[in-house]
């Protein structure tokens, strides 16, 4: 499992990929909160996304990087799921992993 502090940042080559897999993770994540009627705050959706990209966050350093890029990304998730929701007439499938 790699540390939070050693995934990939805005100056790696493979920062797209990887920023993109943390947007999915969310989504997943907020679209299952939906479907049970439940929010997260900031600090637990990062708890929740964390093992889904295999990042460990146990320390406070490692849960710190990722709070911050999953607090900055959290509205295109939302916008995602927005939009995702709107072509599928209310409906999505959820993808569990």
């Amino acid at each position: 499992m790699m540390k939070a502090s050693e995934a990939p940042t805005i100056r790696d080559r493979d920062w797209n990929r990887f920023r993109a897999q943390v947007i999915a993770a969310i989504t997943d994540v907020e679209a299952l909160m939906q479907q049970l009627g439940k929010s997260l705050d900031s600090e637990g959706l990062t708890c929740e996304v964390a093992p889904r990209l295999g990042l460990d966050v146990s320390t406070p350093a490692d849960f710190d990087v990722l709070a911050q890029l999953v607090r900055a990304v959290r509205p295109v998730a939302h916008e995602w799921l927005r939009r995702t929701c709107e072509e599928q007439g209310g409906q999505f499938s959820l993808l569990l992993a």
